[in-house]
């Protein structure tokens, strides 16, 4: 059967999301999970509920430069507009990147096993040159994987198409060049307005290939002052089903860490 990952992202940015996350590894039916370490929860209460569930997951940091958990914060297209015109202040960005570093660690107590960005900011130019630069100096000796969005379907237009050309493909050049694991193909970008959402995840089966990492968004509820959060409630849903399980097996896929598939 053929491994791949799936990764439940936004960790600790409310109490449906995280209900619905644990739930989940209590299934079985996650191989990652990307927490905020920016949540006014994550110290609190997120991540010492999530130590119980301590290697069946992979457990990274959502890097995070847009939500700011009732503060006003530079919206996604702001940031998107000073990375490719060369205007963010990397030396602002290193530093936020080591601060949720920091928490992430005294949360969770050890490094992250990966790092992703809320919204894919990871990737963007001048952000991913300082994500590479803190991981070789800080994790020496402490394998961190890294996710790109190059599309698992080459074929595949629209919103994943604009992911990778927004640096996805860039990144995983040097991830690749610096020796950093990274997963093989990117699935789960859609417009989060499904309600056939198992038919959407078919065709990101249908594109699986060893170490190829699909996101989701769960949530057992729908919360307040969030964007998606009607749709985390289908997908929570899907994942919680045998028709989840039963497309898995009818596709010979397995779920997977991927820390544990690129050793």
């Amino acid at each position: 059967m053929t491994p791949i990952a799936l990764c439940s992202d936004d960790y600790a940015q409310n109490p449906g999301i995280d209900a619905g996350i644990r739930h989940l590894l209590e299934l079985g039916r996650l191989t990652a999970v990307s927490c905020f370490s920016t949540s006014p929860s994550w110290l609190s209460t997120s991540a010492p509920a999530l130590q119980a569930y301590r290697g069946q997951a992979d457990i990274g940091l959502h890097f995070n430069l847009t939500e700011g958990f009732g503060h006003a914060g530079p919206s996604l297209h702001a940031v998107i507009l000073r990375s490719l015109l060369r205007g963010l202040d990397l030396q602002k960005v290193e530093q936020e990147l080591e601060r949720q570093l920091d928490a992430f660690e005294a949360g969770w107590g050890q490094p992250p096993d990966f790092i992703d960005g809320h919204q894919h900011v990871h990737q963007l130019p001048g952000v991913r040159q300082v994500l590479l630069k803190t991981i070789q100096r800080r994790y020496t000796g402490h394998p961190v994987w890294v996710r790109n969005t190059v599309p698992a379907n080459p074929a595949w237009r629209g919103k994943p198409q604009i992911l990778k050309y927004l640096g996805g493909q860039s990144l995983a050049a040097d991830l690749q060049a610096a020796g950093i694991i990274s997963n093989h193909g990117f699935a789960g970008v859609y417009g989060f307005d499904r309600a056939d959402y198992a038919a959407c995840f078919q065709v990101w089966l249908d594109a699986a290939q060893p170490g190829m990492l699909i996101m989701c968004h769960p949530a057992t509820e729908a919360y307040p002052d969030d964007e998606i959060a009607q749709q985390r409630v289908v997908e929570y849903r899907y994942f919680t089903s045998e028709k989840f399980t039963g497309m898995l097996a009818a596709a010979q896929l397995r779920l997977e860490r991927l820390s544990i598939q690129m050793i």
